[in-house]
């Protein structure tokens, strides 16, 4: 079906990361009819993982993806804390212990983006519309007019912007909102495990933490190849650009991390590439519904990646925003409202939360040893980690309720 045929009845979507495509699937199961508007050529993500944790997880489970996804992710044998210079470790859990039963799902992003493009496209083959930006809007008491970026219009029922943090929806629907950089960088790149050591590769996750920086690292699969992330955030005052995808050098990436263990000077030694961005807040919009439009993940809420809740957070909108449509089919409005005041105040609470970790990771506490141990003891004992994620990954987005 080309974009001139989608239905004035159809629910429009801008953007299909994992987010819009969730939120299509989450419809479409539902019996709603939808359409997602992407605006690039092609449904690709940039090598990078992610991890789903056991609020993401119930959501996929609702959307009848488990099962491909736990074929696709690695479980973590357990959990680390590392000190940035020594590599002295302390545990936060094994598969073994309570707390494991928060373990998170490990895979790549373009893993979960093509299970949820498959799921879409088994219920409505010709859903997914590409080179399609959506830049704009009008709306009317009876339905919605998007624009794309090459002149056309789209009439639908309904606009859901999905399209990230530039999103053109959220402008439309509030003006201009300006970022603020956060004096922080991330680096992100993936290493096939056969470069490493055996004692790199295994099924850990491992969180690097500094005076100035921190790590993460755990392992993924891509096919038939077992891949090692990394993902390093680093203090830095000389940035401008708030791009996910800028290259980087290792050249440059090993300056950031002078002084540190072994194992990291080597996953960033063997990475293949490395993209690096610069890490912006935004303010916390007051609300992101109006009318016929409304906003989803990153579009209304965009967060630091301190907790990995960016996913997340899209995946919980998009169950409850989903059953909101359900619910009040004939008053969209008052659908989206209900959506709103039942999201805003949990993803301005993780908002602050991430932004809050910052200073547990990086802190001049871990510059010496002797100092170092008392820290992570203190921060990172089970009482203190339990109070930090447990209320995140308690959440149920598939079973709040409606009121």
């Amino acid at each position: 079906m080309s974009i001139d045929q989608v239905k004035r009845t159809s629910v429009l979507i801008a953007g299909a990361g994992i987010g819009g495509l969730a939120m299509a699937l989450s419809l479409l199961r539902r019996g709603i009819d939808c359409d997602v508007f992407e605006q690039a050529s092609e449904l690709r993500e940039v090598g990078a993982g992610l991890w789903v944790s056991m609020n993401g997880v119930r959501v996929l489970r609702d959307l009848g993806l488990a099962e491909q996804v736990e074929q696709n992710c690695i479980a973590a044998e357990r959990r680390s804390i590392r000190l940035w210079n020594t590599g002295e470790t302390w545990s936060l859990y094994n598969r073994s212990s309570d707390a494991a039963r928060n373990q998170p799902y490990l895979l790549l992003r373009a893993h979960l983006l093509k299970i949820l493009v498959e799921g879409v496209r088994r219920l409505k083959a010709d859903a997914i519309h590409l080179n399609a930006r959506v830049v704009g809007f009008s709306q009317s008491r009876d339905g919605i007019l998007a624009r794309l970026a090459d002149g056309r219009e789209i009439e639908g029922r309904a606009l859901i912007g999905a399209d990230g943090s530039h999103s053109k929806v959220r402008t439309g629907l509030i003006g201009q909102i300006e970022s603020q950089y956060t004096n922080a960088i991330a680096w992100r790149g993936l290493v096939p495990v056969d470069r490493l050591e055996p004692h790199q590769r295994e099924p850990v996750v491992s969180t690097w933490i500094g005076p100035t920086a921190h790590v993460t690292a755990y392992p993924v699969r891509w096919q038939n190849t077992e891949l090692m992330t990394f993902s390093g955030q680093v203090d830095r005052n000389d940035w401008l650009l708030e791009s996910w995808s800028e290259k980087g050098s290792v050249e440059e990436c090993l300056k950031d991390f002078l002084g540190w263990h072994p194992d990291i000077i080597a996953l960033i030694s063997n990475v293949d590439s490395l993209h690096k961005w610069g890490l912006f807040v935004r303010p916390t919009l007051a609300g992101w519904s109006q009318g016929r439009v409304t906003l989803l993940g990153d579009a209304c809420h965009s967060m630091l990646p301190y907790l990995g809740q960016g996913v997340n957070m899209a995946l919980e909108d998009a169950s409850v925003l989903a059953r909101c449509f359900e619910q009040q089919p004939d008053d969209l409005a008052r659908a989206f409202q209900t959506y709103q005041s039942l999201r805003l105040d949990r993803t301005t609470r993780v908002v602050k939360s991430a932004a809050g970790m910052l200073p547990i990771f990086h802190n001049p506490a871990l510059c010496k040893a002797e100092t170092a141990g008392d820290y992570i003891r203190t921060q990172w004992a089970p009482e203190a980690t339990a109070a930090r994620y447990d209320w995140i990954y308690q959440y149920d987005a598939t079973a709040v309720p409606l009121h």
